[in-house]
């Protein structure tokens, strides 16, 4: 275990000692410009409060633009051009006297004599300012001239090359094709090459062999599942809603659509529009409107006593803020409560753009999972398996028809069928109480009507007299106008939950009451979670709900009882339907029936089909009573056939049905008014500044021929004339592969971001975007087939002195692994990595009791459940993401909690991550079964086995320092198991994944600590 620390402790170690060298690339001189060099100091220093925010601003001085920083004051200008010394800027931030000094000392803030330097230089050069780079429309510039063109094999590389001669380094020479394939798996699926891929690569000589990877990486699906995690940071998806009680919602088809829209290389152009404002688009597809559930990922609330016009605002500044991060790199909502301090962005600006979210027909609060705006959706992933289904449905249906041609027996059949069946007989009540002051009024449907007061909790005791045998009950919970929301059930949101439906049965005219066991029940819908068989006594269960706050349906409920019941004088059935959930949830209107027979062999579809009149059957009907006939009477062929029939539509109407609820985004029928929020309160509605939905001022407006809704906004930000964009998504891409973007503050391109390192090459890439219709796939090829990308990522010394952090890229990207991918990595090596797409998130190894610790309010906690069997060995995408208890190793690897919009995580290196590798159940798992892979697939020697496992981790063989290494460790551990049997056993029996019994103990827990020193190498989870 010793050596397990000490070769973890080295990538710690190496990553800490570069980053404490915190100097910044070595750039050529040149003239002074005012973006790349003036604007930083007087942001840094000056903005603050000679800046573009008026409310802020000291001596009526503004620095930000030419008019002002040069117009005549008392003394002198702030700024003569051609005269730094005439200057008052000058003047001031070179003065002796504290008292008079620039900026104040009390800022904390000092003007250096290398940036006095640079003012001085700008303002003899005329002063000359500029629209910030960000904001100047991209165009093509000419590729560069270089010292080595033979290098450069796309445009990318002459940028590149252009800015190494700057600095007088040198590229590096190109990676071995093991380093390549290893790293461009990880950009483009996040999953390592299988040994025999990496063998076949490197034996592959054909000129084209690199290119024809990269093309089966971009049409492999595990792109697409890599791609969407980063979209998913920036989307704040989460499987929970945040704030206090953090519950679970359903929002994962909105995860398939991103993923099948990565797969599919949707143009981002759509991309952008159908998640912005896919319900607006023309006859939207449900697909559409599926994607717009991008703007309803924020946290929500369940909380009670909140201030509902607080909490729509709240939800409507991250639109704002989470929109203008994403798609423009702008800190929008800096300029909520006051006009930008930075960049061209007024309060007006703000809250005209705040105005293209404030439509939603929302609520500040929500029900648990529900939160209106909402739609029932078929989960895409799910579409194609539905058409498959279709096909193979219709092809039996057609055999079945031509069976049907044949009516001869099925006549003698129906009767012989119908004698066995006995009809449902309405029973109405003879009296029904409550437990409460509910009042009941029977419909001349038969139908009862609770009202009066609502209750929290209350028992309705209902008898009925019944003739004949009794073998089961029917509940039919009924809507009603008067009931919330044109309901079924009592409660605000119109549902109900039956905690518990009893029986009693005594001889008619006698209260001598036994009580009737319910052996089953079942029912046509059932709210999840709360299943009809729940209200039996003793299920244990919640009862019975239907969603009533989405569902706006009949219902039916059906109690068979364990044995029919029946007095020779007739029957008292006295039932009691309980309702102890709270919150007045009690059914509102119901009907009762009750049946003789109960034929268990025959659906209850087709019992209504017998019991119906037949003139009234429709000719569907009627198909689908003769092929019940046809199971039931036909030949064994017939049979055969029906029931593959019956199969198909199982399948398909269960797949059809998982239809979750989902947020989407929807507008008021008429335009809500906006107003600036003074203070950015949620009721400080300036009623004298209205706005209306435009784009800053700073920025070019939407066309005249545009609706100015968020339909327009996002046709917007995808036009030629939108400067940001293009530009911010390049520049993450660039990130996403080179670890750093060619603008370092992903989420800020404003005047306190970074300038870009590369500025030409930022703005071909933008250029080359759009010009090739947004295909993300394009430019993902174009990065990973650069020569820049495919340098080896050895640092030389020269390097570490003029480019510590590689911005200038003379050589490869080297990093490790994102959180999600340290783990898919352990999982993939040892063979237990699941290939399932899609559904649900899932649950796997976590400490328990962490949930408790942040949500122990009875009713309300949830608990984790693990998942079994392959859902515990989902891709990390997969997970479920609990915004308050994010799963402890993800967030070990600086995965975020995605309260927020997400564009650049962190990357660190802490003794958490060498614990979690070691300790966490998921990784020693992994580490057995890598162990029995090395057992079972390596050469039956040391070498042979632990050969197998470095080619499974990382790509290649052993050392023969490293066997020696390892070769001493096996013997140490080997030695250990030994002596104690038991520890042997629970190293090899942490997990849920089946043990292989033919391997022997101490043999296999010995080869598992080697699978755990390999799974933690620095190597391991770095991606080359």
């Amino acid at each position: 275990m010793f050596l397990n620390l000490r070769l973890t402790s080295i990538h710690h170690l190496s990553w800490l000692l570069i980053a404490v060298v915190t100097a910044s690339p070595a750039f050529a001189e040149e003239p002074v410009g005012y973006n790349r060099d003036v604007r930083p100091i007087l942001a840094a220093n000056c903005f603050t409060c000679h800046g573009f925010d008026a409310t802020a601003r000291e001596a009526d001085l503004r620095l930000d633009a030419f008019e002002h920083a040069t117009a005549p004051r008392k003394q002198t200008a702030a700024i003569v051009p051609g005269e730094p010394e005439a200057s008052g800027i000058i003047q001031r931030i070179t003065h002796d006297d504290p008292r008079e000094v620039m900026p104040p000392p009390d800022t904390g803030h000092v003007v250096s004599d290398e940036q006095v330097a640079i003012l001085k230089q700008w303002i003899a050069e005329g002063a000359n300012y500029e629209d910030h780079w960000s904001f100047i429309t991209p165009t093509r510039p000419a590729l560069p001239e270089v010292s080595n063109p033979e290098w450069v094999q796309n445009p990318i590389d002459a940028f590149v090359m252009a800015k190494l001669d700057e600095a007088d380094l040198r590229p590096s020479e190109p990676a071995n094709k093991r380093t390549l394939i290893r790293r461009v798996s990880f950009d483009l699926t996040g999953l390592p090459p299988t040994p025999e891929e990496v063998e076949a690569f490197v034996a592959d000589e054909s000129p084209d062999a690199y290119e024809r990877l990269v093309d089966r990486l971009l049409n492999s699906p595990r792109y697409g599942e890599h791609m969407a995690r980063f979209w998913l940071d920036a989307a704040r998806y989460a499987d929970t809603h945040g704030y206090q009680y953090d519950l679970s919602r359903t929002m994962w088809p909105w995860r398939e659509w991103v993923i099948n829209a990565y797969n599919e290389n949707m143009p981002f152009d759509q991309f952008t529009i159908e998640q912005l404002a896919g319900d607006l688009l023309p006859n939207a597809t449900e697909s559409q409107k599926l994607a717009s559930g991008f703007n309803r990922n924020h946290p929500i609330t369940i909380e009670g006593g909140i201030i509902d016009q607080e909490y729509i605002t709240e939800y409507v500044m991250d639109r704002v803020e989470t929109t203008s991060t994403v798609w423009m790199g702008l800190t929008m909502g800096c300029a909520r409560c006051h006009d930008h301090k930075f960049d061209p962005v007024t309060m007006d600006d703000f809250y005209s753009f705040y105005a293209f979210f404030n439509q939603v027909p929302e609520r500040g609060h929500g029900s648990q999972n529900q939160f209106k705006p909402t739609m029932q959706v078929t989960p895409p992933m799910q579409r194609g398996r539905l058409q498959e289904l279709e096909r193979e449905l219709a092809e039996l249906q057609g055999q079945r028809d031509e069976l049907l041609q044949d009516k001869s027996q099925r006549e003698q059949w129906r009767t012989s069928l119908a004698n066995r069946v006995k009809a449902w007989q309405q029973a109405e009540p003879v009296s029904v109480n409550s437990t409460a002051d509910t009042k009941f009024k029977t419909l001349d449907d038969g139908s009862v009507l609770a009202n009066g007061p609502a209750p929290d909790k209350e028992t309705y005791e209902v008898l009925l007299h019944v003739e004949g045998p009794v073998a089961a009950v029917r509940l039919e919970a009924l809507t009603h106008e008067s009931l919330p929301d044109g309901s079924v059930g009592r409660a605000f949101n119109g549902n109900f939950v039956l905690t518990r439906f009893e029986a009693a049965a005594a001889p008619m005219g006698t209260e001598d009451f036994t009580e009737v066991a319910i052996a089953s029940a079942s029912a046509d819908y059932e709210q999840d979670g709360y299943p009809v068989a729940g209200a039996i006594a003793g299920s244990g269960g919640k009862g019975w709900a239907i969603d009533g706050n989405t569902r706006r349906e009949n219902s039916t409920a059906v109690f068979t009882f364990d044995e029919p019941i029946e007095h020779s004088e007739g029957t008292t059935l006295r039932l009691r339907m309980v309702h102890d959930w709270g919150s007045t949830h009690a059914i509102g209107r119901f009907r009762l029936s009750t049946v003789e027979d109960v034929p268990t062999d025959v659906p209850a579809s087709t019992l209504a089909l017998l019991q119906a009149d037949p003139e009234t059957l429709s000719a569907e009907q009627r198909v689908d009573l003769d092929t019940y006939l046809l199971s039931a009477f036909g030949t064994d062929a017939e049979r055969d056939l029906v029931q593959q029939l019956y199969s198909l539509r199982g399948e398909y109407q269960q797949v059809a049905e998982q239809r979750p609820t989902v947020m989407i985004m929807a507008d008021h029928a008429e335009r809500k008014p906006t107003y600036v929020l003074e203070q950015g309160i949620y009721d400080g509605a300036n009623k004298d500044r209205p706005v209306s939905p435009r784009t800053p001022d700073a920025l070019p407006a939407i066309p005249d021929d545009q609706p100015k809704n968020r339909l327009g906004l996002a046709r917007w930000l995808v036009s030629d004339e939108q400067p940001l964009t293009a530009r911010v998504q390049v520049n993450r891409l660039w990130q996403q592969m080179f670890g750093t973007g060619i603008v370092e503050t992903a989420g800020d391109f404003g005047t306190q971001g970074e300038w870009p390192t590369h500025q030409g090459l930022l703005d071909w890439m933008a250029v080359e975007f759009v010009d090739s219709g947004w295909d993300v796939k394009h430019m993902m090829r174009t990065i990973v087939m650069s020569a820049t990308y495919q340098q080896s990522s050895r640092i030389r010394s020269e390097m570490l002195d003029a480019d510590p952090r590689n911005r200038l890229l003379a050589r490869g990207p080297r990093h490790r692994l994102g959180a999600e991918v340290v783990r898919d990595n352990a999982l993939a090596v040892s063979g237990l990595l699941s290939d399932k797409m899609g559904g649900p998130s899932v649950y796997p190894y976590q400490q328990q009791g962490l949930w408790e610790e942040t949500n122990n309010r009875p009713g309300l906690m949830e608990e984790y459940v693990l998942s079994k069997g392959e859902d515990l060995y989902r891709r990390s995408l997969y997970t479920f993401w609990k915004r308050s208890v994010l799963a402890p190793t993800m967030q070990a690897f600086d995965a975020p909690s995605r309260e927020v919009c997400s564009v650049q995580r962190s990357r660190t290196n802490t003794p958490l991550q060498a614990l979690a590798l070691m300790n966490d159940p998921q990784f020693i798992e992994a580490a057995r079964f890598l162990a029995e892979r090395m057992i079972h697939e390596g050469e039956p020697s040391f070498e042979g086995r632990v050969t197998r496992g470095f080619k499974l981790a990382v790509g290649r063989r052993p050392t023969s320092r490293e066997l020696d290494v390892l070769r001493d460790l096996y013997a140490q551990q080997l030695q250990r198991y030994e002596r104690d049997h038991e520890a042997a056993r629970k190293t090899i029996s942490v997990g849920k994944g089946a043990r292989d019994d033919d391997i022997e103990p101490v043999f296999h827990a010995a080869w598992t600590t080697i699978a755990r020193t390999i799974l933690n190498l620095d190597e391991t989870i770095t991606k080359e």
